[in-house]
């Protein structure tokens, strides 16, 4: 009997490509029976005009061939939350097809600290070629008609709760970055049993790596202007063509500036997480107050403070007396 579908949808920068070349392997007992690739073409990329689920249940069927007796069969990929240097649009529109596509699957959506999310965020979009000073880039829509970053998108309640009516709320599941830091085996194990995987017992020793992180946050003022002579996804038409990032020059100084004495010199230099604090702190309290309400999971994050007293009426949009994430 083949297992129900594990569907895991992001977000972006939550541990995804572990989850991906480490966790969801045979060696665990899963299976990923459709890629990015797939994702793309039948999911995201394709014009809403064209949309067939058809044609993405075919992409699984013939990946679920290949399942051998008590795998979990995967579809794990980042874009299915929409992506986040333009606001995260068309999450919901994705979150719809998919239950076209799978209407009794299993949703797995992984998060993290919204502080550490949107550092680790404009450090990505430096990686692809973005010349936009986290000011800039965090300040939103460039234009009218023209999409750019949204804090809302960060509000991770919406789109669990969009899946969780999809869905139902027993068939979606949420795990935070920082508690698999925290205990790895058991977040893992955690997801294995709600996948209906039980085979699982704790992560290989051989596949506990994780992955270097982004390079330091002080090197940001020279990356980002290396970015206008190197040609790149976010940069296709360079002044000069000198390389391409994240290779060539970009790769040389983000590596060289990981090493002494540039570490100890600008250890309080942070220019993407003071803007973030200047411009978000408090931003998400609310949102993440609703979303430990509605979720079993221990996030593994700050204490938030202190909600609206109890016995006064919630603002319109917001949950009153929900639990703290401790």
């Amino acid at each position: 009997m083949v297992e129900q579908l594990l569907l895991h949808v992001g977000y972006h920068k939550t541990a995804t490509t572990w989850m991906q070349q480490r966790l969801f392997v045979p060696e665990h007992g899963f299976r990923q029976v459709a890629r990015h690739a797939e994702a793309w073409k039948h999911v995201v990329g394709v014009h809403g005009l064209l949309f067939d689920p058809k044609n993405m249940r075919d992409a699984i069927a013939e990946g679920t061939a290949e399942l051998r007796e008590g795998e979990v069969p995967v579809v794990s990929s980042e874009i299915l939350s929409g992506h986040p240097f333009y606001g995260g649009m068309s999450s919901d529109v994705f979150a719809e097809r998919l239950k076209e596509i799978a209407p009794d699957a299993r949703i797995l959506i992984s998060v993290r600290h919204q502080r550490k999310m949107l550092t680790s965020v404009y450090m990505q979009y430096l990686s692809r070629g973005g010349t936009m000073s986290p000011a800039t880039f965090f300040a939103g829509d460039p234009d009218l008609g023209f999409y750019g970053f949204r804090p809302e998108n960060f509000e991770y309640h919406r789109l669990v709760a969009l899946y969780q009516r999809l869905f139902g709320a027993e068939n979606v599941h949420v795990l935070s970055q920082e508690s698999l830091a925290r205990d790895m085996d058991g977040v893992s194990l955690a997801v294995a049993r709600f996948a209906g995987n039980l085979r699982f017992e704790k992560v290989l020793p051989t596949h506990r790596a994780v992955y270097a992180p982004s390079y330091p946050e002080y090197a940001v003022p020279i990356l980002r202007r290396i970015n206008k002579f190197q040609k790149s996804v976010l940069t296709p038409a360079p002044v000069f063509g000198v390389g391409r990032t994240p290779r060539g020059l970009y790769r040389l100084v983000g590596a060289g500036m990981r090493r002494p004495p540039f570490p100890a010199l600008f250890k309080h230099f942070r220019p993407v997480s003071d803007q973030v604090d200047r411009q978000f702190t408090g931003r998400f309290d609310e949102s993440n107050r609703m979303l430990a309400a509605m979720i079993a999971q221990d996030l593994n994050w700050p204490a938030l403070p202190p909600g609206p007293p109890s016995g006064s009426p919630a603002r319109p949009g917001r949950l009153a007396g929900a639990k703290v994430a401790g």
